[in-house]
């Protein structure tokens, strides 16, 4: 069975405390654990505080959409910012000497150790990302 599941953020730090729901939704379709519950809760966290931050740049006129599709045995999710995009193989590595102090540059990182698969599209506009469910 399958399900598509979407949220449309403003550019707004407060705007994360619905993740919690849209998360718990996804959860309960999946049916999957606590601990995959806290991986998909992070790793969302993650890339929509980066498209607020960094691809909106905070612009509250913009929006951060959020799509899950879930289906027997993975969740697939998008985020998609209407920024100006990136290149997401010039973040620096967080964990060479340089940058273990900095307190940011951990996402792309944390996306890509929880995550099953992150793929960026359309020039770093959308991070898509996969967790299998077995």
């Amino acid at each position: 069975m399958n399900k598509v599941l979407s949220l449309t953020l403003s550019s707004d730090l407060d705007e994360l405390e619905k993740l919690e729901t849209f998360v718990g939704q996804i959860a309960d379709f999946a049916s999957f654990d606590a601990e995959k519950k806290h991986q998909v809760m992070l790793v969302l966290t993650e890339a929509v505080t980066n498209a607020i931050l960094h691809g909106n740049k905070n612009h509250p006129e913009k929006t951060v959409k959020v799509t899950a599709s879930l289906s027997s045995g993975k969740v697939n999710l998008a985020v998609r910012d209407q920024g100006a995009g990136f290149d997401p193989h010039s973040i620096p590595n967080p964990l060479e000497d340089e940058n273990l102090l900095k307190t940011s540059g951990r996402g792309v990182w944390l996306m890509h150790e929880f995550a099953d698969k992150v793929r960026f599209r359309d020039q770093g506009r959308e991070v898509q990302l996969e967790f299998h469910l077995s």
